[in-house]
């Protein structure tokens, strides 16, 4: 803000230096801190700072949060100017979950969230879990975040969304977690206050996004209409899930046996693509595709044109032309691509035999009966896959693939707060907690510094501000075509990575000589020709 201060200085109460389009510009780069400081230098500055003060707001179980959201809420003036809503379960970075600790139950948070309704023009709704989730004390750890309690959220979130909550609908959510809440006991807003709303006010999302959401084949939030309201918006083009699972660090036990993720993958996950979606990215956790099985085949998305996804394992042929099918029909095919730690999967002890009926895929019943076990080789590989997508994905202008940042803070994200003075009042735990767990966000961003190998300065690149939005995928020639290996007799998982200790290097692993330099030739085929297709959309063709 210091930089603003001579010109504002050099006018009157009633002029502004610039046009108001260009404040309004500037000031959509301003941190909150930055933009009060603004409002009190005018009423037209006011005017001007106090929709960007208001655009992006947050809901999290600790501190006023929750106090503050309902007050702006309840203010006609301040919740029309809200566009963005983050959701955040969390009770603060200070809390250990997973640590058997006395958890702080988010009473506040809880009896906010029918207040959601109220913010009518919303467009972008951001939902964020904790980490850890699963079975509660399945190993002896409890899971703070329960499937209750998540289901909870969800579907309070998704009647507000739809324009459906009502007192007696949140009585039925509740009757169904009823004992399972740590003893909550809601205070719902009063039934006499509809603070000038209509009856059925359906919010437009156009984006959702949904961080930690639990593999779990949650019956009750699948049979909500609600749910089903909301993920079929016509509105809505832009989806993000970033899905959690339960790990297990106990070497005697095998995640691979923890059934409720195969039920997800299978019927919750594949309702929640919808035919309008233009921007579509899916990361899990844990390895899937191949077990649990995804069945992209009888899912279109005749619209989309940005595709993302994050451990997505690459295992049969029919994966090639379902990517190269992608948006045909509606938008001429699939522009942007990024593939983020997916690997293609070239050999599998599992349990024997597979299934008949879809050649390649094990049968979740014979892994769960403790089948005897079998080895199997897959040939797919890389240079086959981006050879054929050269020839057939004629609309794509961006492909980028390799390691993202799965577990914590980017460094380069965090170090760029850090040196930003507009930021210089924001705490650095909470900084931290917050820019973490984005990958599923932050695909597109500038891929990190190389501080190895690199001719870039990381402090100047710091201080420019790029990674401020994020950090993309590491595209280094070590972590880009990955393969991987399935042990069933491993424990705690059976997934087996090959690239992490060719991660610094030029090239990857190769499961046979000969195939690096093969994959390497087909890569620069295809960047090469998506490069191509990129000049000749910037020059009008």
């Amino acid at each position: 803000m210091t930089m603003l201060s001579p010109a504002i200085g050099q006018t009157s109460p009633g002029d502004l230096p610039l046009l108001p389009e260009i404040w309004g510009h500037i000031c959509s780069f301003l941190p909150k801190p930055s933009l009060s400081r603004l409002r009190l230098v005018s009423s037209k500055f006011n005017d001007i700072a106090l929709s960007w003060a208001y655009r992006d707001l947050r809901l999290e179980g600790f501190g006023n949060s929750a106090e503050r959201f309902v007050e702006i809420a309840k203010s006609p003036k301040l919740r029309d100017l809200v566009r963005g809503l983050t959701v955040d379960t969390s009770v603060g970075p200070e809390f250990q979950y997973k640590g058997n600790g006395s958890y702080p139950f988010p009473v506040s948070f809880m009896d906010a969230l029918p207040y959601l309704r109220y913010f009518g023009n919303l467009t972008a709704l951001h939902l964020r879990f904790n980490e850890f989730c699963g079975e509660d004390d399945r190993n002896g750890l409890t899971i703070e975040e329960t499937w209750p309690f998540r289901y909870r959220v969800l579907d309070t979130v998704c009647h507000c969304v739809a324009g459906m909550w009502t007192i007696d609908q949140q009585f039925k959510i509740d009757e169904k977690v009823e004992d399972e809440l740590y003893g909550y006991e809601p205070e719902y807003p009063d039934p006499e206050d509809d603070l000038g709303i209509p009856i059925d006010p359906v919010i437009y999302l156009k984006e959702l996004t949904i961080a930690n959401l639990a593999d779990y084949h949650d019956t009750d939030l699948a049979a909500s209409v609600a749910w089903r309201k909301v993920i079929s918006l016509p509105s809505l083009t832009d989806l993000k899930l970033f899905i959690a699972t339960e790990e297990n660090e106990d070497s005697d036990d095998s995640t691979a046996y923890y059934e409720e993720k195969y039920e997800f993958f299978e019927t919750w996950l594949s309702t929640c693509i919808s035919d309008n979606l233009r921007v579509l990215s899916l990361y899990y956790r844990d390895y899937w595709g191949w077990f649990p099985k995804m069945d992209f085949r009888g899912i279109e998305l005749p619209q989309l044109r940005v595709l993302a996804l994050g451990h997505y394992v690459f295992s049969h042929d029919w994966q090639i032309d379902w990517f190269a099918s992608i948006g045909q029909n509606g938008s001429g095919g699939l522009e942007e691509l990024y593939l983020d730690d997916c690997p293609i999967l070239f050999k599998a002890r599992q349990a024997s035999p597979l299934d008949s009926s879809d050649p390649g895929y094990p049968v979740v019943s014979t892994v769960m009966d403790n089948g005897s076990t079998k080895t199997y080789e897959y040939p797919m590989r890389w240079h086959t896959v981006l050879s054929q997508w050269a020839m057939s994905m004629k609309a794509l202008r961006v492909f980028r693939m390799g390691h993202g940042e799965w577990d914590e803070a980017p460094r380069d994200t965090l170090e760029s707060f850090r040196r930003d003075p507009l930021y210089e009042d924001v705490d650095d735990e909470v900084v931290s907690y917050r820019v973490s767990h984005n990958t599923h966000s932050s695909f597109a961003c500038p891929e990190p510094v190389d501080t190895f190998y690199g001719v870039e300065d990381p402090e100047k690149a710091w201080a420019s501000g790029k990674y401020l939005q994020g950090t993309g995928i590491n595209g280094f020639g070590g972590c880009r075509m990955q393969y991987i290996e399935y042990d069933i007799n491993v424990h705690p998982s059976p997934w087996r990575e090959t690239f992490r200790s060719y991660m610094l290097e030029d090239d990857g692993y190769e499961p046979e000589e000969g195939t690096c330099a093969r994959d390497n030739a087909a890569f620069e085929e295809l960047t090469s020709a998506v490069k191509a297709q990129a000049i000749r959309e910037g020059e009008g063709f």
